[in-house]
C-alpha cells in the first residue's frame, strides 16, 4: 500500500464522515420534535471515527465486509451519544431508522451475518423491555428502541458479541456511576443516560469481531 493511499483514503472518509454528521445534526434539529446539538459534536466525532475505520481497513487491520457496518454503527454511535449526553433523549428519528440500517449494512458480509442481525436485534431489543416494563426509570423507552439496531450490530459478526457486549456495558455502567458519585455529579437513585455506554460497548465489539 503507497503513502499516498495511506494518506488520502482516510482524509476522505474523513471528510464524508463530518458530512453525514453535519446532516444528521441538521435533520434532528429540524424535526418536529427537535432534538438540537451544537455543532461540531457530530461532525467532529463522525469524521474521526470513519478516518479510524478507513485507516484500519487500507492497513489491513479490518476486513472490508465490515466497514458499513462500523460506518453505520460510528454514525449511530456519535448522533446517539451526543443527544442522551447532551439532551437526555434518544429521538425516534435516529433509533428506528438505525435498525434497517444496520441490517443493511450487514449485507456485504453476507446472509449468515444479516440472519443473526435480525435476530439480535429482537433479543436485546427484548431483554431491554423486560427491563423497561419491570422498572422504567432504569431503562427509558429510547434506550429500548436503540437496543434493536445494537443487537444487530453486535451478531453480525458472530453470536458470541451480543453477550460480550451486554457485559461490557454493564460494567462500562457501573464504573461511570461511581465516577459520578465520586466527583457529586450524580446521587444514589440518580438515572444517567445509557445510550452511550452501550454504544461505546458495542462499538468496541464490533471493531474486535472485524479485525482481519
Amino acid at each position: 500500500m503507497d503513502l499516498l493511499t495511506l494518506l488520502t483514503v482516510p482524509l476522505l472518509a474523513a471528510g464524508a464522515g463530518a458530512l453525514a454528521g453535519a446532516l444528521t445534526r441538521l435533520g434532528l434539529s429540524r424535526m418536529r420534535r427537535g432534538t438540537p446539538v451544537e455543532p461540531p459534536w457530530c461532525e467532529a466525532g463522525t469524521g474521526t471515527l470513519w478516518a479510524v475505520v478507513a485507516a484500519l481497513v487500507v492497513t489491513g487491520l479490518v476486513e472490508a465486509r465490515w466497514v458499513p457496518l462500523l460506518a453505520a454503527l460510528t454514525w449511530l454511535g456519535v448522533a446517539g451519544s451526543a443527544t442522551d449526553l447532551l439532551r437526555r433523549r434518544l429521538p425516534n428519528a435516529l433509533t428506528l431508522p438505525a435498525l434497517p440500517l444496520v441490517v443493511g449494512a450487514l449485507v456485504p458480509a453476507g446472509a449468515a451475518a444479516v440472519l443473526r442481525g435480525m435476530a439480535g436485534a429482537v433479543l436485546l431489543g427484548a431483554a431491554y423491555a423486560a427491563v423497561h416494563l419491570v422498572s422504567p426509570p432504569a431503562m427509558g423507552a429510547g434506550d429500548v428502541k436503540l437496543a434493536l439496531p445494537v443487537g444487530a450490530a453486535v451478531t453480525g459478526p458472530a453470536w458470541s458479541a451480543l453477550p460480550a457486549a451486554v457485559l461490557l456495558a454493564a460494567v462500562l455502567s457501573a464504573v461511570v456511576a461511581g465516577c459520578a458519585l465520586a466527583v457529586g455529579r450524580a446521587r444514589w437513585g440518580s438515572r444517567l443516560p445509557h445510550g452511550p455506554v452501550l454504544l461505546a460497548s458495542a462499538l468496541a465489539v464490533v471493531g474486535a469481531g472485524a479485525a482481519a
